[in-house]
């Protein structure tokens, strides 16, 4: 999926009904910036080094993100584990 279509996507809030949606839309980024590796870059700030800056490549014009903190951040397969467990636990709430 292309940068373009990912905004498109997040840009119509039909597309977010359920809370499966988002974690959906979550699989779709995680896939799109670490399995595809769709982005030019990702720079680490110096002083913290927890905290990242993404670099999208010319489809996103090369923007660059603001800060994003590593540690709040999931692997493709780390979510998908916790999706499925955090759906489970509602089921049973």
């Amino acid at each position: 999926m292309s940068l373009k279509k990912l905004v498109a996507f997040a840009s119509d809030k039909r597309n977010f009904a359920k809370i499966e949606d988002y974690i959906n839309f979550t699989r779709r980024y995680l896939d799109f910036v670490f399995v595809n590796k769709n982005l030019q870059a990702r720079i680490v700030s110096q002083n913290e080094q927890h905290y990242q800056f993404f670099q999208y490549k010319g489809d996103g014009h090369f923007n660059i993100t603001r800060p994003i903190n590593s540690r709040l951040m999931l692997t493709a397969q780390e979510s998908s584990r916790l999706a499925r467990e955090f759906l489970d636990t509602l089921d049973n709430a």
